[in-house]
């Protein structure tokens, strides 16, 4: 089960776009993350979208396909994280975070032991030189086992014109410490429009891997994902 964990979605780039590349690529489903502010969710009606991720602000809000929430740590920790953690164990959140600020990921990790935390486009590092302070960072995030990352981001961030030797480091370093199962593949996808497409995203990320075995492609590529996210497998279905 292939899926990308981490796209968004437009008026002028809608999940009608997404299907097809899904489709050639063979990805079966994928995670809609909701941009703040965005309020006409029937885009996650179609099959391909598997589960929706939206703002922390509306994290009270009741879909069938809700999985998580998001929350910017550059606005310091979520409030109400405790409560939130207790009555919604079951949904994942994800973390906007730069890596001066992955020092916050252990706390919000003992406050929430229960939740499954994603730390998006693998905590921003700046892709050049490996710095201390992100490796530093995400070693101590990895040693609390509910805690995930998402390679996602990887064209965008780059330096364009993007190439793989500068994100190849990141990658691998954050599979050394958090392991073929807590790493995911994320697009990113239309962020990296018009410079790259969505299939220059899943080369950045394989090239960056780097040889692996059948499993742990299956897992980076879409088992993480489903096991993050309480993905049904009974919910995937041809994309469109």
């Amino acid at each position: 089960m292939r899926i990308d964990s981490h796209h968004y979605l437009t008026g002028g780039h809608p999940i009608e776009h997404l299907a097809p590349i899904l489709a050639r690529n063979r990805f079966e489903g994928s995670v809609w993350v909701v941009d703040a502010g965005t309020v006409d969710l029937t885009a996650a009606d179609h099959p391909l979208i598997q589960a929706i991720v939206i703002d922390w602000a509306r994290r009270s809000l009741d879909h069938p396909k809700l999985r998580g929430v998001w929350w910017d740590l550059a606005t310091g920790m979520p409030e109400g994280l405790f409560v939130w953690s207790r009555r919604r164990a079951n949904q994942a959140l994800d973390l906007r975070l730069r890596p001066e600020q992955l020092p916050l990921v252990p706390r919000i990790a003992d406050l929430a032991p229960d939740v499954r935390i994603v730390l998006d486009d693998l905590a921003s590092p700046p892709f050049g030189e490996l710095s201390d302070e992100w490796a530093q960072g995400m070693e101590a995030a990895s040693r609390r086992p509910q805690v995930f990352c998402k390679a996602s981001g990887l064209v965008t961030n780059s330096r364009a014109p993007w190439d793989a030797a500068q994100t190849r480091p990141y990658v691998q370093f954050a599979l050394k410490v958090f392991g073929p199962r807590r790493v995911l593949f994320g697009s990113g996808w239309p962020e990296c429009l018009p410079a790259s497409t969505w299939k220059e995203t899943l080369a950045a990320f394989t090239q960056s891997i780097g040889p692996q075995s059948i499993e742990a492609r299956e897992l980076l590529l879409g088992e993480n994902a489903r096991k993050v996210y309480v993905l049904d497998r009974a919910m995937s279905a041809p994309a469109r």
